[in-house]
């Protein structure tokens, strides 16, 4: 309960004796013919005697009432629910003042004559915050939050205001006795964040927003750094530069940034061996010879690539061909003893070509789910599927299917394939009764983070495209998912992400159509409505 009253009444206020409320009637009283206690008191007697009602009335009625510092109404009021102890009730009236009363328990009768009994010197300020729900102080003792109205006894008071991640505010404010109500506005400033910057190997100089900010020798803590999406680069001599421009920090927080720097000169020496041998390579989408009897030698720089290894049908049929990630990390990397193995056609594979040729699409799916999961052709077969259940509109049984390729060492870090799952459990979400919905959406969740965080994975002529269709997927699925289950995590988690969209689309303006931007937009705005009703 709010007790704004009773520190900054205590040992100031003379409690009024309590009278009756038809003392005014009768004997020497005087009845007002609008008052509709006097006129009915039988209604009031049952209304005051029902167990745990707190009956207030007053003459004339329309006071404001507050129990215990929070407003309840006007006159006449009956409050319930009340609990045990003691409860400090202020009645006020515009013109005729404040007038305090206290009652034991939950239950109870205080009729107040505003007309005869003096009022104490009181007046009303109401306090708003920008943000809402802001802690609100006076003299020190907190009231509640913002936006509220508040009763002060009449003189000077000092009015502070809070809120996590903001900058707090305070101003001092002459109250006086039965003036109008008085309006204090804060608008809270936010509050710095920092960004803890780790530098692998060490020594690496850090940049934010290409301003630099000092060596990480060590987690180098730079502070503070203002709210919002920054560009973070990390530079060490001999090694490539680090960058990621969609770092976010929030208001008093420390945001963490880990830079892996990759050395400038990282090639390894390969000699490739296919079985069988003389297929046709490709190393990153260019072909770069063949395979023969003594192999293939190239030189690439460490780390992933992606090869494609196939035979010319009209000389070698019946393989399939090979697309794989191999990850070179040595100086020199031999697969004389580890050739690449360019399988033959999968026949469940084949026979469902020949079945989409001819339109028997069930027959189709049917063999195309019969690929074992340890053939080269499973992971085409497994995206043939996908495009034969969405032309067909069977959108449920999507997932499952992306799922199964998600799961797979060599494609689950695949950004795109992450986005699709995202994509499509959003879509299966919309069909889904409510409990089948939430899994869904929490699995697309999962898979639209995977695919933000390896953005350097997808292809350069589409990266910027394609991230901001994962975090709007990000910021749509955040927000069902809070409708769905009222977890508040939610509402951070897209919060950020549509921070991070318009960010990206301030960089690419012409890289989503305006009917997608108009869509972020409103998104963004019901949850910025979301976040304000569940108060932060």
């Amino acid at each position: 309960m709010k007790r704004i009253w009773l520190l900054l009444l205590l040992g100031i206020v003379a409690f009024a004796p309590l009278s009756p409320p038809w003392a005014g009637a009768g004997e020497g009283g005087s009845s007002s013919g609008s008052d509709e206690v006097l006129q009915n008191p039988a209604t009031y007697q049952r209304e005051a005697d029902e167990p745990g009602v707190l009956s207030i009335l007053s003459r004339p009625e329309g006071a404001r009432v507050f129990v215990d510092g929070e407003e309840k109404g006007t006159t006449p009021l009956y409050v319930r629910d009340l609990s045990e102890g003691e409860h400090e009730v202020i009645l006020y009236l515009p013109g005729k003042g404040a007038f305090r009363q206290t009652v034991e328990g939950p239950g109870g009768r205080i009729f107040v004559d505003l007309d005869e009994e003096a009022g104490i010197g009181i007046g009303l300020v109401a306090v708003t915050t920008e943000p809402a729900d802001a802690r609100v102080e006076v003299d020190g003792k907190p009231v509640g939050l913002a936006p509220l109205e508040i009763p002060l006894q009449a003189g000077r008071h000092v009015i502070r205001a809070a809120k996590q991640g903001f900058q707090p505010a305070e101003a001092a404010v002459e109250v006086a006795a039965g003036a109008a109500v008085q309006e204090i506005a804060f608008t809270l400033a936010p509050e710095d964040g920092a960004l803890l910057v780790v530098s692998s190997p060490d020594g690496g100089q850090v940049f934010v927003d290409d301003e630099p900010r000092g060596t990480a020798q060590g987690p180098l803590r730079v502070d503070p750094v203002t709210p919002g999406v920054h560009r973070v680069r990390v530079e060490l001599e001999g090694y490539r530069p680090w960058e990621r421009d969609d770092v976010v920090v929030d208001n008093g927080r420390t945001t963490t940034v880990i830079a892996a720097l990759m050395p400038v000169r990282n090639d390894s020496s390969v000699r490739l061996y296919t079985d069988p041998p003389g297929a046709r390579v490709w190393l990153d989408g260019k072909e770069i010879g063949r395979a023969g009897a003594d192999g293939l030698g190239f030189r690439a720089t460490k780390g992933l690539h992606r090869l494609r290894l196939a035979f010319d049908p009209a000389e070698r049929p019946g393989y399939t061909p090979l697309e794989v990630t191999v990850q070179f990390r040595d100086d020199v990397e031999d697969f004389r003893d580890r050739p690449l193995r360019i399988p033959p056609v999968d026949e469940n594979y084949a026979n469902a070509q020949k079945l989409i040729e001819r339109g028997q699409i069930e027959e189709a799916l049917g063999f195309l789910g019969r690929v074992p999961p340890d053939h080269p052709s499973f992971a085409r077969a497994r995206a043939q599927m996908v495009d034969l259940l969405a032309r067909t509109g069977r959108i449920r049984e999507i997932p499952p299917v992306l799922a199964e390729l998600v799961a797979r060492p060599e494609t689950g870090r695949n950004p795109a394939l992450n986005l699709a799952l995202g994509y499509w459990c959003w879509q299966a979400a919309r069909q889904a009764d409510p409990g089948e919905a939430v899994a869904l959406l929490r699995q697309g969740a999962e898979a639209l983070e995977r695919a933000v965080a390896t953005p350097e994975l997808l292809p350069a002529a589409q990266r910027q495209r394609l991230l901001l269709k994962a975090y709007y997927y990000l910021g749509v699925t955040s927000e069902r998912l809070f409708q769905e289950t009222g977890e508040a995590r939610f509402i951070q988690k897209g919060a950020q992400a549509w921070q991070v969209f318009f960010a990206r689309l301030e960089q690419a303006p012409d890289a989503m159509a305006p009917e997608w931007v108009d869509r972020a937009r409103r998104h963004r705005r019901n949850l910025e409505y979301l976040a304000t009703k569940l108060g932060g």
